[in-house]
């Protein structure tokens, strides 16, 4: 499967359906027998199950794809440099692409799984996206009225409201705008909001 392929309806029945073979098979019969008497149609199953499983990785992450400045370059280079790091250091044995393939055709854990994928992207997000994001935001406006600012979605942080206890992104007309990728920028040094 090609980076170009997405993940459909019908590549989510395939997955569904080569695990819950899996998960018969097994129950059903002991691993040895499998690897033994079954052990090409066994091998098959396992191998098409494992290239889905990565490609549901690689399709989730490019579904969540970090907002970048169009103008920092380097940034964005940078980005892209650290994601490949992680994402390679994650491909090696031991790493979390192994871990997530052990959980789903070993462990037969699908919800092993999936906490697995999650955390390459959250590491992604931690050490590669977070660092970059929070260098695009700032503080800003006169004194005795400062705001952090982001100049990749051009919004302004809400501090935490009971309605929203972690604060929010909003445009200048006070339009709500999400509340992801908070910033992280410590207090104002001019004496702004907390």
């Amino acid at each position: 499967m090609s980076k170009k392929d997405e993940w459909t309806h019908e590549t989510s029945e395939r997955f569904d359906s080569l695990f819950e073979k899996l998960q018969h098979n097994r129950q059903q019969v002991p691993l040895e027998v499998l690897q033994a008497k079954y052990a090409e149609p066994y091998k098959r199953l396992v191998l098409e199950l494992t290239e889905l499983a990565d490609f549901f990785a690689e399709c989730y992450f490019d579904s969540l794809s970090f907002p970048t400045h169009p103008k920092d370059t380097a940034g964005n280079e940078w980005l892209e440099k650290k994601t490949a790091t992680i994402r390679k250091q994650e491909q090696k044995p031991s790493g979390l692409q192994e871990q997530y393939r052990k959980a789903l055709i070993e462990d037969l854990d699908y919800d092993k799984f999936l906490d697995l994928v999650y955390r390459i992207y959250d590491r992604t997000y931690k050490e590669a996206f977070d660092p970059y994001w929070q260098r695009h935001n700032r503080w800003t406006g006169p004194p005795g009225n400062r705001w952090i600012y982001n100049d990749i979605q051009r919004t302004f942080w809400h501090p935490p409201t009971e309605e929203f206890p972690d604060g929010w992104w909003m445009d200048n007309k006070w339009n709500f705008m999400g509340f992801q990728y908070p910033p992280n920028i410590g207090d104002d040094p001019d004496g702004g909001q907390p």
